[in-house]
């Protein structure tokens, strides 16, 4: 009602001296910041000029109003004298429209507003642009608020951070039932710990030894043993929550995990002689990739950590290459080309520190297939175990991981009595050291 009553007195005011013969004058017009709208009178006789601007404007008292996006209104008289000495000039500074925003509870959740980080919970705002504003709260890298506020001008808007319940069945465990001040929310209106999507960008560095073993010793050995550092391995992990992401309401800490990574830097192959020790190039080079499909569940344990178990298949192929016709079978032959296909079983356990979340993981690896080598010996048999140690970092939607991981698989060849010289094992460790980057929704 101020706006319009405001009009109406300069209105009666000014009409007389606007009436008076119609007499104008020059005013230049200048605001802080640039680029403000003017009007004379009422808006609906349309806009006179964008500031700095200079315009006709009638001697006595006319209503002017003068508004900007994202700024405060003016509206008063502009009082133009009769007679002036120089050209007569006005300014006007306008105001930020903000409003307020209070934010309560939350005990340390990061706060986003507009996907942009600004600080931790609980926290006072004073000066928020008016309008629609997006606001997420996450704490342990969980949302636990999400919701759009409008922010009025000269006002103040206050959310009321959930506060989370420890679910009661195994379930639920995934999602922690929510609660806030006032009437008791229904099972939909829970807020999910988990997020639905999630993509990283993944870099390993890998470190092999592959030792073959034999029954005597003292005989030269017919296969060659690998040594391989600094293998680069880059990539994308991808994982789905399916019942979070089509809001099901169960089994909310299922979800699909799918890794594809692929050898960056194929380094060339050096062999050297057991009598000299001498050591001279071959024609082989190295050749990683790794893929990996699973089906893994999350647990909650309230807020302290998370306990998961999975299954699923994968594919670690060491091989070697060679565009040598001549020399390149023969040296094949004998080095440990290796494509581990496998069905992994495994489970892992973390703790929840702030942002932090340090884990322990650990999966059998039932070998289906050894690629090249098992057919070098048909008859052979080989399993493989997985450890790693890791941290996670949750920074509002984005998530940081670092990991040192250990893979063991074990073979065993079948002797041939005619040869005392044949490989009857080998064992073949893989060490990783790896980072992943990503976005959480």
């Amino acid at each position: 009602m101020a706006r319009p009553l405001v009009l109406a007195a300069a209105l009666v005011l000014g009409a007389p001296s606007a009436l008076a013969g119609g007499r104008t004058s020059k005013v230049t017009i200048e605001t802080d910041p640039p680029g403000a709208k003017v009007y004379l009178n009422v808006k609906e006789d349309g806009e006179v000029c964008t500031t700095p601007c200079t315009i006709d404007a009638p001697i006595g008292e006319t209503p002017i109003i003068v508004e900007a996006e994202n700024r405060r209104s003016i509206i008063e008289n502009l009082v133009v004298p009769r007679k002036t000495a120089r050209p007569m000039r006005v300014s006007y500074k306008l105001k930020p429209a903000v409003g307020s925003l209070v934010i309560t509870g939350g005990n340390g959740a990061a706060i986003l507003i507009d996907e942009q980080n600004q600080g931790t919970a609980p926290h006072r705002f004073d000066e928020i642009l008016a309008g629609a504003h997006h606001i997420v709260l996450e704490k342990n890298g969980r949302k636990i608020y999400d919701a759009f506020v409008e922010i009025e001008i000269g006002r103040e808007a206050t959310v009321q951070t959930p506060v989370l319940e420890v679910a009661t069945t195994a379930e639920d465990s995934a999602a922690p039932a929510v609660t806030a001040p006032g009437p008791a929310r229904s099972d939909a209106t829970r807020v999910d710990r988990l997020p639905r999507v999630a993509v990283h960008a993944a870099t390993d560095i890998g470190f092999r030894q592959f030792d073959f073993s034999y029954a005597d010793p003292s005989k030269a050995p017919t296969q060659r043993n690998d040594r391989e550092s600094g293998q680069v391995l880059a990539g994308a992990i991808i994982e789905l929550w399916p019942t979070r992401l089509f809001d099901l309401g169960v089994l909310r800490g299922l979800a699909i995990y799918g890794r594809f990574q692929f050898g960056v830097n194929p380094q060339r192959v050096t062999a050297r002689d057991p009598m000299t020790g001498q050591i001279t190039d071959t024609s082989l080079s190295t050749a990683w990739r790794s893929i990996e499909v699973s089906v893994r569940h999350r647990w909650m344990i309230g807020d302290m950590g998370t306990v998961e178990a999975g299954a699923g298949f994968l594919s670690d192929s060491y091989r070697f290459t060679s565009n040598d016709t001549v020399d390149g079978p023969g040296e094949l032959a004998v080095v440990p080309d290796a494509k581990y296909k496998a069905v992994r079983i495994g489970g892992r356990v973390s703790l929840i520190a702030g942002p932090f979340e340090p884990y322990f993981a650990a999966e059998n690896r039932l070998v289906i297939s050894g690629g090249v080598l098992e057919n070098r010996f048909p008859r052979g048999s080989v399993n493989g175990v997985h450890g790693a140690l890791g941290s996670e970092l949750h920074l509002g939607m984005i998530d940081v991981r670092a990991q040192f991981s250990v893979t063991q698989y074990s073979w065993s060849f079948p002797r041939d009595t005619a040869s005392s010289d044949q490989a009857t094992g080998g064992s073949d460790l893989i060490e990783q050291i790896g980072i992943a980057v990503g976005y959480t929704y």
